[in-house]
């Protein structure tokens, strides 16, 4: 009976084998519209930096896209915390990730610990060079100074900002 059994199970696997061996691979081709669809598509994602001395950014997104070229998050919450002690959070309604460039769209708001706050309708900000920038109306604000202006580059491992056409409010606290 075993025998049997064995001749039958080397039958159909040689029979399956065969089946396999004559059939046409599968290939999936590339077109422009497959370009345009997402690869993946998540909802209510959240990523995890973790570094040395514990986590160092949290960033939340209601949906992230995945396309081949790039990446598009939409309600985008992002926190960042700094060895130096600093935090920083920003937050703007949609972000796409080309390469090293994060482009953000929509009701940005950007603040740190210092107290430091930043709104504007568009930004980028390069990943590598760690230089923002923002070429839309901005409001900078902090304790005592409000800035209006049209555009703004922020380099922040120099800790420099150029602004154009920019109009300030100094609050001065009373002697």
């Amino acid at each position: 009976m075993a025998v049997k059994f064995l001749y039958y199970f080397i039958f159909i696997f040689i029979g399956i084998m065969l089946f396999l061996l004559y059939q046409k691979p599968y290939d999936t081709q590339l077109t422009e519209e497959s370009k345009n669809e997402p690869n993946i598509d998540m909802f209510d994602a959240t990523n995890y930096s973790i570094a040395e001395d514990g986590i160092s950014h949290i960033i939340k997104a209601s949906r992230v896209l995945r396309f081949l070229n790039h990446d598009e998050f939409y309600n985008l919450d992002i926190i960042r915390k700094e060895q130096s002690g600093l935090s920083d959070n920003i937050k703007a309604d949609s972000g796409k990730l080309v390469k090293d460039n994060l482009y953000l769209e929509g009701n940005i708001n950007y603040r740190n610990s210092d107290n430091v706050k930043l709104r504007s309708q568009r930004a980028e900000y390069n990943l590598k060079t760690e230089i923002a920038k923002i070429d839309a109306d901005f409001v900078l604000e902090n304790n005592k100074i409000t800035t209006y202006g049209t555009s703004l580059v922020y380099d922040i491992i120099k800790g420099k900002i150029n602004a154009t056409n920019i109009k300030s409010i100094v609050r001065e606290d009373e002697k």
